[in-house]
């Protein structure tokens, strides 16, 4: 099976622990990296993009928000029955709208929000 690489905001407290909560579920063939800029623009995105959705690559292959956590949850025990119902095309269009109008602008403003507390 072909390397997992998954793109996320360690400096989100969510997004951070749901990503430590996979981490201990998957296994090597999945590397959980988090952003900086360098890695962003491997990725050949700003920092900012990087942060807006959770991002995956297999490969070449990138795919994004829903269509990342489908392809992380196949790899990982438990969440593999949750993935191919999310999969399910009438739930992955609603679950993709939720997700890219509600949840991930709402996580980037909170992100933005803490870094300018930082500054």
């Amino acid at each position: 099976m072909e390397k997992l690489e998954v793109l996320y905001n360690a400096e989100c407290p969510i997004c951070r622990r749901e990503i430590e909560h996979y981490e201990r579920l998957s296994g090597d063939d999945v590397d959980y990296v988090a952003i900086t800029p360098d890695i962003a623009l491997d990725w050949g995105l700003t920092e900012d993009q990087a942060a807006e959705k959770l991002h995956a690559r297999r490969g070449g292959d990138v795919v994004v928000g829903v269509e990342a956590f489908v392809v992380i949850w196949q790899r990982l025990p438990y969440f593999r029955l949750l993935a191919p119902i999310v999969n399910f095309k009438p739930i992955k269009v609603i679950s993709s709208v939720v997700y890219h109008r509600i949840l991930a602008p709402l996580l980037f403003a909170a992100h933005k929000r803490r870094r300018a507390k930082a500054k």
